[in-house]
């Protein structure tokens, strides 16, 4: 059974993993005062990055639910068997969305063969489902192999992140401005993850890009499994020498070469800002997958 692997452009996968395996990318919409952007088609993280740093605000709209009727609707006219692995459902209204398409195109056609997957997962934490299911559907694996394997990357994917500059934040309405202030005074950054529900909590402020790249790495060490088999993913946002940082202080810890440097989409960039830093891996490996 050939199944498609769609996602959305939260999943912040290299465009060659995306040509190789036909990964479909629906766009969240990035807006801008009253112009709507198809992320990644109209807009690019480089053009966002570079206009945050100018001083202008973006906000992000979610995938509205008549793109994904449409969309999955010609799929299921064509025949076409396929998977929609979601954004997280806790940072996001897409989601919701699609499960909405799905259950009335399903009402619609009962024997359409389809499924919409809410990953708990964001930028490269979901690149990394997207690619492993990805490459599961390009050896042939029937759909109740495939959605097992999906299942499984989705309970197991870890996310940790960081950002260099509070004011993206305060300005996104995440932080107050004496917060912001006086963390980007002292140098102070946060530590941050991606609940077992898909939320963005704090776990840890750090003073100094040093000793916060080695709390990543610390991170990483308790949380994850066989480091030095399974690939660690990296989304970033224009940060060239804190990527270097960790890697050079991963790579040494687990003995490793094996990242995949991704950079951070408008999606989360929009809210988190340039300098965010965001590393992905599993809590439990399993090789054949």
């Amino acid at each position: 059974m050939n199944i498609k692997i769609i996602t959305d452009s939260a999943c912040d996968i290299l465009k060659s993993d995306q040509q190789k395996y036909d990964i479909e990318i629906m766009p969240v919409y990035v807006v801008e005062d009253e112009i709507n952007y198809r992320d990644g088609i109209d807009i690019s993280p480089e053009v966002v990055c570079d206009k945050m740093r100018k001083g202008v605000r973006f906000k992000t709209s979610q995938i509205p639910y008549g793109d994904f009727y449409k969309r999955f609707e010609e799929l299921i006219v064509e025949k076409q068997p396929f998977i929609y692995l979601a954004f997280s459902s806790g940072l996001s209204g897409t989601y919701q969305a699609a499960a909405l398409a799905e259950r009335d195109l399903k009402e619609k056609y009962p024997e359409a063969i389809f499924h919409v997957v809410d990953t708990r997962a964001v930028c490269y934490g979901l690149g990394h489902i997207v690619y492993g299911a990805a490459k599961a559907a390009a050896e042939d694996c029937d759909m109740d192999e495939l959605m097992l394997r999906i299942n499984y990357y989705v309970d197991h994917v870890k996310h940790v992140f960081t950002v260099t500059d509070l004011q993206y934040l305060y300005r996104g309405g995440r932080l107050n401005k004496g917060t912001a202030i006086i963390g980007n005074m002292l140098n102070i950054n946060p530590l941050l993850e991606v609940s077992k529900a898909g939320e963005l909590q704090q776990i840890d402020k750090v003073r100094g890009e040093k000793k916060l790249i080695k709390k990543m790495v610390d991170y990483l060490e308790e949380n994850g499994d066989q480091m030095d088999r399974q690939t660690i993913g990296i989304s970033h946002a224009d940060n060239p020498e804190l990527v270097d940082l960790f890697v050079k202080m991963a790579g040494k810890r687990f003995n490793t070469e094996r990242f995949k440097i991704v950079p951070l989409g408008s999606t989360v960039l929009t809210h988190s800002g340039p300098g965010t830093l965001a590393v992905f891996f599993f809590d439990e490996w399993k090789e054949a997958f």
